[in-house]
């Protein structure tokens, strides 16, 4: 039988599960006194630990070890979406680009959005089921909905090592993403909505140093357009260590 994995944030200075993973330690998976576990802080740590106290409420644990301990990537990803009107499509997303490996994803309206208000509480406990999941060391953080045009002026205000990157609709196609990728770097991925930005909203990311980029010859759902952003960020520098 594999060892449980739980996700607590700060194991290291509170030995206590959260309400929620003490339930699932407790009623779901009925573990007792004494019982191994593993914990992920999210932050690129894995433990294990031994259950001192099994309640549904307040599950508590000693001995703790680190495991595993890795650094963060020398590039992060930072994903930009507008939502969907169905806010499963935006769950699964959530969950596949945390099982690939994220640092954030925020969400924005625009004027061809579907949708103007998000819930992240939700999608915050998919990406920590993802996160426990998949045993990736790095729970990404999930931001709230904010308006596009708090976005598109973000490279107006430089900060080093950072590209800004939006995918586009457009005839003929822009370059593909793996062309104008540069290495190593914090890459802030916009991809819009199914109706795709305005002329006004494109015309305004080309003047504030938005780069765009196509993902392929096919038009792609927000969902997918997401995941296959992030997973080609990855193989690409895969591709070059």
């Amino acid at each position: 039988m594999s060892c449980p994995v739980f996700y607590a944030s700060e194991p290291e200075l509170k030995s206590f599960l959260s309400e929620e993973e003490s339930f699932h330690a407790c009623r779901v998976l009925r573990l007792k006194i004494g019982d191994q576990i593993q914990i992920l802080n999210g932050k690129g740590k894995r433990f294990q630990a031994e259950l001192e106290f099994v309640d549904s409420k307040k599950t508590t644990f000693k001995s703790l070890l680190v495991l595993e301990e890795i650094k963060k990537p020398k590039y992060g990803i930072s994903l930009w979406v507008a939502p969907t009107k169905q806010m499963e499509r935006m769950e699964w997303m959530v969950e596949k680009c945390t099982e690939l490996g994220i640092h954030s994803i925020g969400f924005f309206h625009s004027r061809y959005s579907e949708r103007k208000e998000i819930k992240i509480n939700r999608l915050e406990k998919i990406a920590i089921s993802a996160l426990k999941q998949s045993k990736n060391l790095f729970l990404p953080e999930i931001r709230p909905m904010i308006s596009i045009k708090e976005i598109i002026p973000l490279p107006m205000t430089p900060r080093l090592l950072n590209q800004y990157l939006f995918a586009h609709i457009a005839d003929p196609a822009d370059q593909p993403l793996f062309k104008i990728l540069h290495k190593n770097l914090n890459f802030n991925i916009l991809i819009g909505p199914e109706g795709d930005f305005s002329r006004e909203e494109s015309d305004s990311l080309l003047a504030n140093s938005w780069l765009p980029f196509s993902l392929g010859k096919a038009i792609l759902r927000t969902e997918t357009a997401c995941i296959a952003a992030t997973h080609s960020i990855h193989l690409i520098h895969a591709f070059h260590e």
